[in-house]
């Protein structure tokens, strides 16, 4: 059970730093205690439960408190309204996602305790988290990578967790300069951006990256500078993670996913799209769609895979996600803001890949006006209800 795993922390390091965050630093016992008196929030879908949203101290407590309860846990994005589950959550439900995911639609996917834990486990034991003393949480511990790699991490095995409310170098610095060796977590872009700033990664005993493709030549650049090996994750949010690049030299091949992790197995389905099956699948989504394949230990992924003796290729991703720097959209939900800002009907979104190869993709809107008419006043007024990264980087006439 949660309770006796997380006792036996509380036991071996109750009094030790559990989290540091800009202002405070939360004990292990500390943490308990603000769980343990939480109250429950009210949800006309989920009842009793528990809103995860805010700087990871809310977070933690909130994931925490639902544990240790019995109640489910709607984890939420700081920059996104919350999604109302379109369907009660399923019996044992402990954690509830609401992400784009690569389908590109905004759904709630729905995960029992033990099939978070079980991905927590494969990710601590294969990425060796046990000989490291903490990890920096510079990626959203609201999104599954950060939250699989950091609070539960700390939930699950007590492993400290230093939090930056922002990724720039400048708040990494000083998360560098502590004591001991830590995980640093990050998406390409942000590994780029972290090198260009010469930052001093001595701390940092494991650099892993996830979220988008990792191109070989940033590895080489890492692997130069600092002597340090960046392990490529992948994964779904659906699944957890799935393989991992566990060598200790740099990939030469930038479709190299790694070998799966133990415990996972894999099958190609219908166009090359990789079927996972493991104790960490999730139980499924609130809004189902015909064909999707999400629950009872299997799911199938919008990745064209190919699979040499045991290792994994990517060959492309079938979905309509659109991926910037780590972060996938909806290009649905995009396209219906700028519709609502504008009124006009005609308005589509798609991604292309991006001119910065860290970034992925791109955004870019094809809208039913004369290109001398896209003026820069008119894409202001469109992007009013975007976040940033949200925003088109191209606009494109349909009537060209």
């Amino acid at each position: 059970m949660f309770a006796d795993r997380w006792q036996k922390i509380l036991d071996a390091q109750g009094d030790s730093p559990a989290l540091r965050q800009p202002g405070r630093t939360w004990t292990f016992a500390e943490l308990d205690h603000a769980a343990r008196a939480r109250p429950a929030d009210i949800c006309p879908v989920l009842g009793r439960c528990h809103l995860a949203r805010g700087d990871a101290a809310e977070l933690t407590i909130a994931l925490l408190a639902g544990f240790l309860h019995d109640l489910p846990v709607q984890v939420i994005e700081a920059d996104r309204e919350r999604r109302l589950p379109g369907c009660p959550p399923p019996p044992g439900t402990a954690l509830i996602k609401q992400t784009v995911g690569s389908s590109g639609r905004r759904r709630c996917q729905f995960f029992t305790l033990d099939q978070v834990l079980a991905d927590t486990d494969r990710l601590h034991a294969a990425i060796g988290l046990a000989e490291l003393d903490g990890a920096i949480a510079a990626v959203s511990v609201a999104h599954s990578y950060g939250l699989s790699t950091t609070l539960l991490q700390l939930l699950g095995h007590g492993l400290p967790v230093h939090w930056l409310p922002s990724p720039f170098p400048a708040g990494l610095c000083e998360a560098l300069a502590a004591p001991g060796r830590r995980l640093l977590p990050g998406v390409p872009a942000l590994w780029k951006a972290w090198l260009d700033a010469g930052l001093d990664f001595h701390a940092v005993g494991r650099a892993v990256c996830a979220g988008a493709p990792l191109r070989a030549e940033l590895g080489q650049r890492l692997q130069a500078c600092a002597g340090l090996k960046l392990h490529n994750l992948y994964g779904t949010s659906e699944t957890g993670a799935i393989s991992a690049d566990l060598t200790d030299t740099p990939r030469s091949d930038e479709t190299d996913l790694g070998t799966l992790l133990p415990g996972v197995t894999v099958a190609t389905g219908p166009d090359g799209r990789l079927l996972v099956a493991s104790n960490a699948v999730g139980l499924g989504y609130d809004t189902p769609e015909p064909g999707e394949v999400f629950g009872d230990g299997h799911h199938l992924t919008w990745d064209r895979i190919e699979i040499v003796n045991d290792r994994l290729y990517f060959r492309g991703c079938l979905g309509a996600g659109i991926q910037v720097a780590g972060r996938k959209l909806s290009p649905f939900e995009v396209a219906s803001r700028l519709r609502a800002a504008t009124g006009l009907a005609g308005i589509d979104v798609r991604g292309e890949p991006s001119r910065d190869p860290e970034r992925g993709q791109e955004v870019v809107a094809v809208v039913d006006l004369p290109a001398d008419q896209l003026t820069r006043e008119f894409k202001t007024h469109a992007c009013t209800g975007l976040a940033p990264w949200e925003t088109p980087r191209r606009w494109v006439s349909s009537l060209a």
